[in-house]
C-alpha cells in the first residue's frame, strides 16, 4: 500500500513528508501503457499531486496540475481529490529520452486548487530545468511564497515500477534560516530517494534522517490512483451540447463514444440512450 509519512520538526517550524507512490505509478503505467521514460515524468507529477492534495481539508476540495514544458512527452495533467486520490495522463505515453527531454524546459507549471469558493486558487510559474523536483521547488517559492526542498524519483524498468518516492520539506513562517539550511542540505543528498525509500521505507527515512531533531509524528495518509469519472458525469456533460447536436452525431457515426483521459474508460451512447439523458 502506498503511503505518505509526515512529521513536524523543530517544534512546528517545518514539516517533512516522505511519499511512497509505487502502486500509483504502476497503475498509471498499466492504464496508459506508458514507456519507462514517460512513467518517470508522469510519476513525478502524480507524486507531487498526491503531496499537495494530502493537505486538503475539505472533502470536496480538488486539484489540477498542468505541466507543459514543450518536451517530447507533451502536456501532463494530474487531477486529485482530498485524501491524495490522484489520476493523470501524459499526451505522448510512448515518449522516450531523458527526463528533461520528455518534460521540456520551455513552458510552465499551472496549479489550480478548487476549495469551493467563488474563484479557485490559480498558481503559475515557469519550468526552470525540466526535472520536476526543482521545477516544483521553484513553483512553491515563487507562487505560494513557501520555500521548499523537494526530491522526486521513479525507478522503473520494462514497464515495472520498482519504487516511486518523494520527499518534501517545507518551513513554516516561524522557521529560522539556519534550520532551513540544515533541512535543504539533507534533502539535497537524496537525489535517489526511490532507492533510499526502498532500502529504509518511508518511515525509516524520517527515523534515520530527522529523528535526532525535535520531532512530532503526524497521521499517515494512503494515496491512491482513483478516477472520478462516471456515466452520470458524462451524461451531464453531453446534455450541455443539446439533443439535436447529439442526434446529429449519432446519425453520422452511429453512436457517441466518450473516453476518459485519466482511466481510459469508454462510455458509449446510442440513439435510445438520449431519452434517458434528457428525461433527467
Amino acid at each position: 500500500m502506498d503511503t505518505i509519512k509526515r512529521a513536524m520538526l523543530f517544534e512546528g517550524k517545518a514539516i517533512v513528508d516522505v511519499l511512497d507512490t509505487t502502486e500509483i505509478v504502476q497503475e498509471a503505467i498499466k492504464v496508459h501503457k506508458l514507456s519507462d521514460d514517460a512513467a518517470k515524468a508522469l510519476g513525478r507529477v502524480l507524486t507531487i499531486g498526491a503531496f499537495i492534495s494530502s493537505g486538503f481539508k475539505g472533502a470536496d476540495n480538488k486539484l489540477t496540475i498542468i505541466v507543459d514544458g514543450k518536451g517530447n512527452g507533451g502536456k501532463m495533467v494530474v487531477s486529485a481529490d482530498a485524501g491524495a486520490k490522484v489520476r493523470g495522463y501524459i499526451q505522448n505515453p510512448k515518449a522516450m529520452g531523458s527526463l528533461e527531454g520528455v518534460v521540456g524546459r520551455d513552458g510552465y507549471i499551472n496549479v489550480i486548487k478548487d476549495f469551493g469558493l467563488k474563484e479557485p486558487y490559480n498558481g503559475l510559474s515557469e519550468i526552470v530545468c525540466g526535472n520536476i523536483s526543482m521545477d516544483f521547488a521553484y513553483y512553491f517559492t515563487k507562487s505560494e511564497q513557501l520555500p521548499s526542498a523537494i526530491s522526486l524519483d521513479i525507478d522503473v524498468k520494462n514497464g515495472v515500477c520498482k519504487k516511486a518516492a518523494g520527499i518534501v520539506v517545507q518551513p513554516m513562517p516561524n522557521c529560522t534560516e539556519d534550520i532551513i539550511v540544515i533541512l535543504e542540505d539533507i534533502v539535497n543528498q537524496m537525489k535517489n530517494i526511490a532507492s533510499i525509500v526502498e532500502e529504509r521505507t518511508a518511515q525509516g527515512v524520517i527515523d534515520f534522517y530527522f529523528a535526532h531533531f525535535p520531532i512530532k509524528q503526524l497521521d499517515d495518509i494512503n494515496p491512491s490512483y482513483v478516477c472520478s469519472c462516471s456515466k452520470k458525469k458524462v451524461s451531464e456533460m453531453l446534455m450541455t451540447l443539446g439533443r439535436k447536436e447529439l442526434e446529429d452525431i449519432i446519425k453520422e457515426h452511429g453512436k457517441i463514444e466518450v473516453g476518459c483521459q485519466f482511466c481510459d474508460k469508454k462510455y458509449t451512447y446510442l440513439a435510445e440512450d438520449l431519452d434517458s439523458i434528457f428525461s433527467k
